[in-house]
């Protein structure tokens, strides 16, 4: 009887493991899967375009399934629904009945330094200037490192200025200008401080806008005051 019961309970514990290990392997095998997203690569001389699967990823390079070959140190663009990056085919060689292709993404300046990401974004302010006064602009895309606008006058490299958003005043310097089709200017500024008004707002009112919460992550010594940093490529 005492055997029986050993060997009843011998194979419960058998059945626990065999029940463990496979919800184990089958957490893996979730951790494991690839990402499996449609993506295609451009030569960048030819525009010759072949389709792929982004399978994983790690720092500065994206691992690509396709069902052709690409040749090596060819430059590329990666076209991932709308978004694209640039890089360069490191490695593609034969996996099963495709071809695994290992291709860099150059998102590092010429210094080494990764690049900011920048967000686009849509925000009227107001820029200010001693000769003309106020006027009317569009923030258009903001990073950690500085902020684009639009502009209907042109800005000189080196020129400082002030730009009014909702409760925030940003002190920058433009790094550079160019026109636009439509007699639009887009400038990039790199930000020197920040400021916001002291206003009362309702308890329930958000305590702080996009662009503090972004810029905020920036600041050494909390709101109202940052350093320096290289204004975004734009």
């Amino acid at each position: 009887m005492e055997q029986q019961e050993y060997l009843t309970s011998q194979l419960v514990q058998d059945d626990r493991a065999s029940f463990q290990d496979a919800e184990d392997r089958s957490a893996v095998s979730l951790l494991g899967r690839s990402m499996e997203l449609e993506v295609y690569v451009v030569d960048f001389l030819s525009n010759y375009t072949v389709r792929g699967l982004l399978e994983g990823f790690t720092p500065g390079e994206a691992t690509i399934i396709l069902g052709e070959p690409v040749e090596e140190q060819r430059a590329v663009t990666v076209r991932l629904n709308s978004f694209t990056f640039e890089g360069r085919t490191l490695y593609c060689r034969p996996r099963e009945d495709q071809y695994e292709a290992h291709i860099s993404i150059d998102d590092v300046e010429a210094t080494g330094v990764r690049r900011a990401p920048r967000f686009p974004i849509k925000l009227p302010a107001r820029l200010l200037l001693s000769s003309v006064g106020a006027l009317a602009v569009t923030i258009v895309d903001i990073s950690r490192d500085g902020l684009g606008i639009d502009s209907p006058v042109p800005l000189e490299t080196g020129q400082a200025i002030g730009i009014e958003c909702g409760s925030v005043l940003v002190l920058a310097i433009v790094r550079h200008c160019r026109e636009l089709p439509g007699g639009i200017y887009r400038a990039g500024a790199e930000m020197h401080h920040l400021f916001e008004k002291a206003v009362q707002l309702p308890s329930e009112s958000p305590r702080s806008s996009f662009l503090q919460r972004v810029w905020g992550k920036r600041s050494p010594k909390g709101a109202g005051t940052y350093g320096s940093f290289p204004a975004p490529e734009l």
